[in-house]
């Protein structure tokens, strides 16, 4: 049984490309440093089968035969950098086996009960991030024991996502070398929800093994607007041979970025106080006044690109926002020099007048 669930495994570990976007399918992962991406996930698989035998004493009976696969999914993956980047997971599974030998007088019920636990490690490097494929290239390990190399390629095409892998892996614990394909595209139904689906095919290069087809379709909804976390149910159908399984998951996927990130709020509160500070008092003295007229460059924030302590968002919308608020405080700094100016021309027509009454 464990070499059922080892080769189940190793031909579905080789799709970690299938696996980047859990978030938003027209939305690939963030590469920015510190950007990552997690999954947790709960998956049931049931099977059942029954066949006629006859016995040792020659009686008939009947055999039924009903597995029950339960595990969890603890998947994520980290960017160094826009180039490199490295993906694990663990999934701790139980397998509940029950099987029912009907005779005509009498009946056998047996039940069989195994843990197991499962997991991998890779390491991916992305050519040219900017490209229009995105090639990317992954080594890793798997335990049971395995080598996995993987080549794949992204291709964003509004309004759906194309993603595509070929994949070695190598066991070696069982003697199950093989090699699979992958294909996958997923769409945005609205702001809310969106669809996805793949397919892989892993071929045995042993003679005696039978190849695996497995075929997944996915709904996620996005928790917020921004896509940083979402659920989703996904349904999968598995054959092997003539032996065909469904699954069924629900899962939990979010994305984020470790450090400092300038959101809107930060932009708005910051907004609100760099103006308060640059307003006008009409109890100034007159010689503020002048020392500001005279250098009203001196209470503008410091450009973005001279201050390398702000850092730009990883979401090209945030950085939009960000300029065109800094262009508005601009603007509105520039329409308070323009006050100040009116206000002194007010004061020195004043002066003046106070200047020709005492003569």
């Amino acid at each position: 049984m464990k070499k059922l669930i080892a080769s189940l495994i190793i031909s579905l570990f080789p799709l970690p490309v299938l696996a980047q976007v859990p978030i938003d399918p027209l939305r690939l992962p963030d590469s920015e440093a510190g950007s990552y991406v997690y999954t947790l996930g709960i998956n049931y698989s049931p099977y059942g089968q029954q066949r006629e035998f006859v016995d040792f004493f020659g009686d008939p009976g009947t055999l039924t035969r009903i597995d029950n696969n339960f595990n969890l999914s603890f998947s994520g993956s980290y960017n160094f950098n826009k180039n490199i980047s490295i993906y694990g997971n663990v999934a701790p599974s139980l397998f509940i086996r029950e099987e029912k030998q009907q005779f005509i007088n009498e009946s056998i019920t047996t039940t069989n009960t195994e843990t197991d636990i499962a997991g991998g490690l890779a390491l991916e490097y992305r050519f040219a991030p900017q490209a229009v494929l995105d090639p990317r290239l992954s080594v890793g390990v798997s335990y049971p024991l395995g080598i996995n190399v993987q080549t794949s390629a992204t291709l964003l095409k509004d309004p759906v996502v194309l993603l595509g892998s070929l994949a070695y892996n190598k066991s070696l614990e069982f003697d199950q070398d093989s090699i699979a394909f992958g294909i996958g595209a997923g769409f945005i139904a609205n702001e809310h929800i969106n669809f996805s689906a793949t397919a892989s095919h892993s071929v045995p290069l042993e003679d005696a093994s039978f190849s695996t087809t497995s075929l997944g379709f996915r709904t996620g909804y996005n928790l917020n607007q921004k896509g940083g976390s979402e659920l989703g149910f996904k349904t999968t159908l598995s054959v092997t041979g003539q032996e065909t399984r469904v699954g069924f998951s629900l899962e939990y996927g979010g994305r984020g970025r470790i450090g400092n990130v300038f959101n809107d709020s930060n932009i708005n509160k910051n907004e609100t106080n760099k103006s308060e500070n640059t307003s006008p008092n009409s109890k100034t003295p007159n010689s503020s006044i002048k020392n500001t007229e005279s250098n009203p460059q001196q209470q503008l924030p410091i450009k973005l690109g001279e201050n390398n302590s702000v850092q730009s968002s990883n979401n090209s919308n945030d950085n939009q926002n960000l300029e065109k608020s800094v262009q508005e405080l601009y603007r509105r700094l520039e329409e308070k020099d323009g006050q100040i100016e009116q206000l002194q021309q007010q004061i020195n027509k004043l002066q003046e007048k106070i200047e020709l009454k005492n003569k």
